[in-house]
């Protein structure tokens, strides 16, 4: 009888690597227009500071994730970490606007734990349980997200150099830690090996095909792109979008982000799990989705602190319950063989956003009302929404009864050896 690992516990060092990751980014956020009284830049030049990383990350994302594909998830992944503890180095050092955009790109050029770190989900969860495994992803990210800004608003007087430290350490400790306890997972080089009592069986199923080829995937990838989209517009213009129209100081801005990060913390422990096995996956994604579209119209009237507030706690909900499970579908739609590539194109996607996003951010918010930021991002997040309905019929969902022609690769019992 087959029987299903219920417990990761190997996938902790993806949960380490991808908080460092994203540690780097949050942490300068209350940062920026610090920036452009210390360099004497425009808001331009911060702007591309900020792309820089996702630039490069867009380029280099999906090149890590096809590489981890080819020769294997640990070796990839130890490469992007040296790498990032590399950018973090480099930024400790900066004294200059021109270090600042070194570290970004180096950091960029390596931001592969993000695609691995997917990729070594779909290689060893079962597609049914994606879903949750991705969202823990999410709760890595919040986690980042809740110290980082606190990290970067409590030593804003300080200066870079010290979160540059303290990032640094952490990324050195990520290395070790993953060097020492996360096993391979590549299904071509872990296939017929005995591993601590388990054995993986191969896909029967997925035939290898074109990604492009596949309808599911194509249809998830755009639903995807336009979630990233939105959502890296508000992203990488929120502190901006706080000090301008509220006035609110680099501290203040660091609090709120810290907010967010509780917010999605409490969701994904508390009311993930519940929603969909109340719902099923599916629908809990719509819902998530739906409310997206309305809390977005909500910023073209905000005001005051407590109403930004409130639709974070709004926003939290919306991406709790929505991005781990869209996640999870698009890996469940190809097969082993492709779950690199696929997580470093999503990974490409959100590099992309990071780049669009202030851009397009910084174009709407130079209108005196907010009303166009808010509209903007409303009126997208509507497709993605309408998509969801197509993705229902895919049978996606975490209450069906369990099926053998729809996983990649499970975990068994290897039977007694005598």
């Amino acid at each position: 009888m087959v029987k299903i690992k219920s417990e990761y516990q190997k996938l902790t060092p993806l949960w380490i690597a991808v908080f460092v990751d994203i540690l780097g980014f949050s942490i300068i956020l209350p940062f920026l227009p610090f920036f452009i009284l210390e360099f004497n830049s425009s808001p331009v030049v911060i702007g591309f500071l900020l792309s820089s990383n996702a630039i490069f990350g867009f380029f280099f994302g999906p090149i890590l994730g096809k590489l981890s594909d080819n020769y294997g998830r640990k070796p990839v992944m130890l490469i992007s970490l040296a790498g990032t503890f590399v950018g973090f180095i480099i930024l400790i050092l900066s004294n200059n606007i021109l270090l600042l955009f070194i570290a970004r790109i180096v950091d960029g050029i390596f931001s592969g734990q993000f695609p691995i770190a997917k990729a070594i989900i779909g290689d060893i969860v079962p597609p049914k349980e994606r879903p949750k495994q991705m969202t823990n992803i999410g709760i890595a990210f919040g986690l980042a997200f809740l110290i980082g800004p606190a990290i970067g608003g409590i030593l804003f007087p300080f200066g870079i150099i010290w979160p540059g430290i303290l990032a640094s350490i952490l990324t050195g400790f990520s290395l070790v830690y993953t060097t020492i306890y996360l096993k391979e997972s590549l299904p071509k080089k872990v296939n017929s090996k005995w591993q601590d009592g388990l054995i993986q069986t191969p896909d029967l199923n997925n035939k290898s095909i074109s990604i492009w080829k596949n309808n599911k995937t194509v249809i998830l990838v755009i639903q995807y792109s336009f979630i990233a989209i939105t959502g890296g517009i508000l992203q990488t213009t929120f502190s901006i979008f706080a000090g301008i129209r509220l006035g609110l100081s680099p501290f203040i801005v660091g609090i709120l982000l810290t907010l967010l990060g509780i917010y999605q913390i409490i969701f994904r422990l508390l009311v993930f799990n519940r929603l969909r096995k109340s719902i099923g996956d599916p629908i809990t994604a719509l819902l998530g989705l739906g409310t997206y579209i309305v809390t977005y119209l909500f910023f073209g009237i905000v005001t005051q602190v407590w109403e930004l507030v409130i639709l974070l706690f709004f926003l939290s909900f919306a991406g709790s319950i929505s991005q781990g499970i869209i996640t999870g579908f698009t890996s469940r739609s190809v097969g082993n063989q492709n779950q690199g590539k696929i997580m470093g194109i999503t990974t490409g996607i959100d590099n992309l956003t990071q780049i669009i996003g202030p851009i397009v951010g910084g174009i709407l918010l130079s209108f005196t009302e907010n009303i166009p930021y808010a509209l903007v991002l409303s009126l997208l997040s509507v497709i993605p929404f309408l998509i969801g309905f197509k993705v229902l019929k895919f049978g996606y969902d975490n209450r069906e009864k369990e099926r053998t022609t729809d996983s990649p690769s499970l975990l068994i019992k290897a039977p007694a050896q005598n």
